[in-house]
């Protein structure tokens, strides 16, 4: 019942290499690879799987006994050692992982061929291979969708603990079980009721591990980011108060000009005081919102936009936004000028050099709109993604995002013909009745 084709059992130490080799190749896409990794992958799967067949051919042992099981692990580790630039540790950890998968594959398959009926029809049909290409495609797409944005990074993410400890639990299981299958009665000799728990629980068990795996590595991610927000909330913090002291020594020292310059009336030509003036009115970057933070914001946004020769159009009614916390209005307005006058600082010679900020009503919402012009924008979870400072970039735009939903708004980027734009919308009656959402956690 539970018999393959002679040609396709002869070959089953090479689909058994093929299948685990795909597994870690699903996990292995974070990794940073060496400069011939395609070249000594392409070795694994042909050379490995060569190499296989021709083992078992001369020691027919290698196969009854179930060591080529443990070859085929072997084998996944020593691929992801040779093809990426990782510690054998991290290549043992997403070997075994990759081994799990093809395990998970196989033992959903099998549950499913264990079942009489169905067995039936695929004893010794060549349908049977369709049945695992269609049973292994449909199980590493979804690993493949599950573990997209959670695949393991060389980064001090996982301490050596944890990778030992996954990795021997992972090879426990993985090889563990099937030996006390193998050495006390033999696949062949199981019933089809014991065929189908032993495949239950095998699958059961590659899930609870990869479930772990995925467990671990979110929480070791969620740390990290709180860690780096943390620490970009209390600089922003720290530059809030500079930013405010600095605003009122400024526009102290700029009246005191201004007094000065006055003074100089009539005992300098009409010329050089004009030329005077012009010169202490540049300072001049006075704003009166009616909001002291976005004041500090506004304020040091012009001196930015003028250094760099950029327009800035602003229309900001302050006493719109009195509802937020002042730490949030500044996190809100700064981040979004700051990534506008970042943006159109990275564009070349002769391009449009502008941005437009506005902050208004509308009905029961508050919208915040920026726009500017901008180069190729790569966006991932609908947030603008960069290459500059990988660790800390886009953080800024994150806090944005939890900020807004945390006043019941939402937070939406989009490009058009070249121009980034960025809306905020916030909801102050969710203020007032209670009903905010708490991102931070």
């Amino acid at each position: 019942m539970y018999n393959a084709p002679e040609w396709y059992s002869d070959l089953r130490s090479i689909v058994l290499l093929w299948l685990s080799l795909g597994g870690v190749m699903i996990f292995w896409r974070a990794l940073p690879r060496r400069r011939w990794a395609g070249v000594l992958c392409g070795v694994f799967w042909l050379a490995g799987g060569a190499s296989l067949y021709a083992l078992e051919w001369l020691w027919p042992v290698i196969r009854q006994e179930g060591f080529n099981v443990f070859l085929v692990y072997a084998l996944c580790t020593a691929m992801v050692y040779a093809c990426c630039r990782v510690p054998l540790l991290t290549a043992w950890m997403v070997g075994s992982t990759g081994f799990l998968a093809q395990q998970l594959g196989g033992s959903l398959e099998l549950a499913f061929r264990a079942i009489p009926a169905v067995g039936r029809i695929f004893d010794n049909n060549e349908l049977l291979v369709v049945l695992e290409i269609v049973f292994y495609t449909v199980v590493y797409l979804v690993l493949i969708r599950v573990f997209r944005h959670t695949l393991y990074r060389e980064n001090g993410e996982t301490s050596p603990v944890q990778k030992v400890t996954f990795s021997l639990i992972s090879t426990l299981f993985s090889l563990g079980f099937f030996s006390i299958n193998q050495y006390i009665r033999g696949w062949q000799n199981l019933n089809w009721i014991e065929l189908e728990i032993n495949a239950l629980y095998i699958s059961t068990g590659a899930i609870f591990l990869l479930a772990l795996q995925y467990g671990i590595i979110r929480s070791q991610r969620a740390a990290e980011r709180y860690h780096i927000m943390s620490t970009l909330l209390y600089a922003q913090q720290n530059q809030y108060r500079t930013s405010r002291e600095s605003m009122e020594l400024v526009n102290e020292k700029y009246h005191d000009l201004k007094k000065l310059v006055h003074s100089f009336r009539g005992r300098i030509s009409g010329t050089e005081l004009d030329a005077l003036e012009d010169a202490v009115s540049a300072y001049d970057d006075h704003v009166s919102t009616g909001n002291q933070i976005v004041d500090v914001v506004l304020m040091d946004a012009r001196a930015r936009c003028r250094k760099n020769g950029i327009q800035l159009t602003c229309y900001v009614q302050g006493k719109d936004l009195a509802f937020l916390q002042e730490m949030d209005t500044y996190f809100l307005l700064k981040n979004a000028l700051d990534n506008a006058v970042e943006a159109v600082c990275s564009l070349s010679a002769g391009k449009e050099r502008f941005i437009s900020l506005t902050a208004r009503k509308e009905g029961e919402m508050v919208v915040i709109h920026c726009e500017n012009p901008c180069r190729e924008v790569t966006f991932s979870d609908g947030l603008p993604q960069t290459q500059k400072d990988t660790k800390y970039h886009g953080f800024g735009m994150k806090s944005m995002e939890r900020i807004a939903a945390r006043y019941g708004g939402t937070l939406s980027c989009a490009v058009k013909k070249n121009v980034f734009y960025l809306d905020v919308i916030l909801l102050p009656d969710a203020v007032a009745s209670g009903k905010t959402v708490d991102l931070r956690g």
